[in-house]
This record gives C-alpha cells, sequence and structure tokens, in this order.
C-alpha cells in the first residue's frame, strides 16, 4: 500500500524515492552550460581574454569579476586570468597556445588535473580535445579542458568552481566550442586581432624530424 508520501511523489515529474526509504528525493538535475556555443558578435562585444567574450566570463562568474589579460606586446599574449571577489585567487584562465618541443597541452604548467577524465569531439572539425574536470559538490573544486586542432590548443582552466553557475565540464567545452574559427579555421582572434599563426612566436614551432642519415652505395 502506498503511503501519502510516495503517492504524492509518483504525482511529481522529477520525484524519486531513495531506495529503503519512504522519503523522496529530487531527481539530479542535468549537467547544462550556461555558456553559448556560438561566440558573439557586434562592436559591442568585448575580448578582455583573446578569444574569450566577457559575457561568457560574466554568465558564469557573475558581473563583478576582474579580467586581467597579458601584456599584447608579449609572446604568450593570448593567456587570461579571471579574478572573483569572494576569492584571493583566480577563479578563470585560458590559453591559445602550441604544441611544439614534444610539450603537449597536459604539460602546460597552468592547467589542473580534475579527477574524471573524458574527451570531447565538435562534428565537421578535425581535432579532438580532452576533460579533467570536477563535479558539483565534489571535494575536488576544479578542473581543465584542452582542444587541439594540429598544433594549435585552447586550454581553459576552472577554479574554485563553487562560485561558477552551471556545469564545470559543459560550460568549458560550450566556451571552447565558440572559439573553434579562431582556433581550427584560421579566422583572427578577437581581443588580439591575429590569427594564431600570426600570433606564434617564433620559438613555438614544432620540431623537425631529424633528416635520415645518406647511405653510401659501393661501387662496383
Amino acid at each position: 500500500m502506498l503511503t501519502a508520501l510516495t503517492a504524492a511523489c509518483l504525482a511529481l515529474v522529477g520525484c524519486s524515492l531513495i531506495p529503503g526509504s519512504n522519503q523522496a528525493s529530487p531527481s539530479a538535475a542535468p549537467a547544462t552550460a550556461v555558456v553559448p556555443t556560438t561566440a558573439p558578435t557586434g562592436e559591442d562585444e568585448k575580448y578582455t581574454c583573446p578569444g574569450i567574450p566577457n559575457t561568457a566570463l560574466h554568465a558564469m562568474f557573475g558581473p563583478n569579476i576582474t579580467i586581467t589579460a597579458s601584456d599584447k606586446n608579449i609572446t604568450t599574449a593570448s593567456e587570461c586570468r579571471a579574478y572573483h571577489p569572494g576569492r584571493d585567487r583566480m577563479v578563470f584562465y585560458s590559453a591559445f597556445w602550441y604544441i611544439y618541443d614534444e610539450r603537449g597541452p597536459w604539460d602546460h604548467g597552468s592547467l589542473a588535473w580534475g579527477p574524471e577524465v573524458s574527451s570531447f569531439t565538435f562534428e565537421g572539425i578535425d581535432g579532438e580535445g580532452e576533460a579533467r574536470t570536477s563535479s558539483p559538490g565534489a571535494e575536488t573544486d576544479y578542473g581543465s579542458t584542452a582542444f587541439t586542432c594540429g598544433d594549435h590548443y585552447l586550454a581553459l582552466r576552472i577554479d574554485h568552481a563553487s562560485v561558477m553557475a552551471g556545469d564545470m565540464r559543459e560550460n568549458l567545452i560550450a566556451l571552447t566550442q565558440s572559439a573553434l574559427p579562431w582556433l581550427c579555421q584560421n579566422q583572427p582572434i578577437p581581443g588580439l586581432d591575429k590569427t594564431m599563426e600570426q600570433a606564434r612566436p617564433y620559438y613555438a614551432y614544432p620540431t623537425p624530424l631529424p633528416s635520415p642519415t645518406p647511405t653510401s652505395t659501393p661501387n662496383n
């Protein structure tokens, strides 16, 4: 026989029962992003972080964050950080960068390795991504994603996810998708006004393979 609580629960959408208990609990909310998958356009849109719209960062962390980009005149000009007024450390990091000297995205010392590892791709894009993130409420409050096209990659990091709206992994993947035109399609990076090839520092080229040693043919 159903208890009154059980009957009421079954009448509600999204309500579930904990096994061995008569208490109802709400179903887990689906993981969603608060970041658009298409970058906004228009002269009024601001990109303090190269390639990362301010509106996306405000959607995740609110309007009172401080966004600090690297000097455009230095070789790491695509690096950027955001700081939350409720924390004494950064809450967001981004960098468009290059694979060289056999160093890939996860050799980048600025990424945070969350415990949940997964991969992701985008339809029609020749590239691959890896997420090392954390779920809401997890003891680890940080994580990163990296997506690589050729020898270009976009590295993103979240710290203090408890002050962020939306799901960490879904936010970072949506933010990456919005950046595909400049990461993978050679369009100028908003806020930097250079393509990734134009912004490439002189030392960040793939290490060429050594030329094979010619073998001599004995004379007959």
